[in-house]
């Protein structure tokens, strides 16, 4: 798989290819490449037995399908005592192996990491689109356990593929109207199990990627007075995505239906490429709440990290009560005609 994987990169390395528009993504193949080539590198997958021998992987199956029944009775789709639950036996079996259930792949924090964002559950904010109940497991791949002591942050555009907090070309119209919004950003701690729990949306595409969610995890932060959080390190950066068919039906609905930015697909996109490689899945398994996309869904997916890693991604701005700021001397200033991390050594391409 190594040896497909390094293929797979020097065929994108030799063609250039640009992430999100104007941007080169030459940096965030190699690490994602550095990162599989690992001598250390371990998935959930590598802890199925622990997990499952644990107990773990049946508590989080009753879990997550008591939640699933409870949304569902919530929207008047169910009633209290109709819940069906499924084999256990058969989910500890296909735990690690079912394509939408685990994530190691490492990944870029792209140009539209903001730093500061709020802890909360609820990143709506007034955005609409297919509203997502996101539930995340953490796992320590090193020991085999929940991570209980981390923050998780989660962003990704709006339905019709513009990030809030930043100014770039490329970004919607371009112009300053999104750098007053924290819509669809925000933190959470995980729990006992190891869990972190969000309501978001189905992100939009935009030119160059495939509809995905970044994901950052967090350890050793202080909660601070004002719901944000300070220090610590990072061990893990991701991104999550939907599978091609579902999205298909996504984008047919309002307001997705309405975005004229080019698509890209799952398939035409090669981080999404490199991410499945390695034994990695980074695709949620999505579930209907009710008889149709607009009615709600409901997403999981479990992220393997090892705490003691540490990663150093940069943000572009910092979120302030007056909105997001630029984040001084970020790699990402300028994006993406003239930043430091656009490929093109900070200067603008003469061709």
């Amino acid at each position: 798989m190594v040896q497909l994987s390094q293929a797979v990169t020097a065929a994108i390395l030799a063609t250039g290819i640009l992430a999100h528009p104007g941007g080169n993504v030459n940096k965030e193949i190699l690490r994602r490449q550095a990162h599989l080539d690992h001598p250390e590198r371990r998935t959930v997958q590598s802890c199925k037995r622990d997990l499952v021998e644990s107990g773990w992987v049946r508590e989080q199956h009753r879990r997550r399908e008591a939640r699933l029944h409870e949304l569902r009775v919530a929207a008047g789709f169910a009633k209290p005592g109709d819940l069906v639950r499924r084999d256990v036996g058969e989910v500890e079996e296909d735990y690690g192996v079912e394509a939408s259930c685990t994530l190691d792949p490492e990944a870029t924090e792209g140009p539209y990491w903001v730093v500061g964002e709020l802890v909360r559950q609820d990143l709506l904010t007034g955005e609409k689109g297919a509203i997502t109940h996101l539930d995340i497991n953490v796992v320590d791949t090193s020991t085999c356990k929940p991570v209980t002591d981390a923050y998780l942050e989660m962003w990704g555009s709006n339905s019709t593929g513009v990030y809030t907090g930043v100014q770039a070309r490329g970004n919607g119209d371009g112009g300053p109207s999104s750098l007053v919004s924290n819509a669809l950003r925000g933190l959470q701690p995980t729990s006992a199990n190891g869990t972190a729990t969000f309501i978001t949306i189905i992100p939009g595409h935009y030119v160059g990627r495939t509809n995905h969610l970044h994901t950052i995890v967090h350890h050793g932060a202080t909660l601070l007075p004002n719901n944000t959080i300070s220090g610590g390190t990072i061990s893990h950066v991701g991104q999550f995505y939907i599978e091609q068919n579902f999205l298909n039906q996504v984008e047919k609905t309002a307001p997705y239906n309405t975005n004229t930015q080019k698509q890209t697909t799952n398939a035409q996109d090669f981080l999404f490429n490199m991410g499945k490689q390695g034994g990695d899945d980074p695709v949620m398994k999505i579930s209907l709440i009710g008889s149709k996309i607009e009615d709600g869904l409901y997403a999981t997916i479990d992220v393997g990290v090892n705490p003691k890693a540490r990663r150093n991604p940069a943000p572009v701005n910092m979120w302030t009560t007056s909105g997001g700021k630029p984040y001084p001397n970020s790699p990402w200033t300028g994006y993406p005609d003239t930043c430091k991390n656009c490929g093109f050594g900070g200067k603008p391409p003469t061709a």
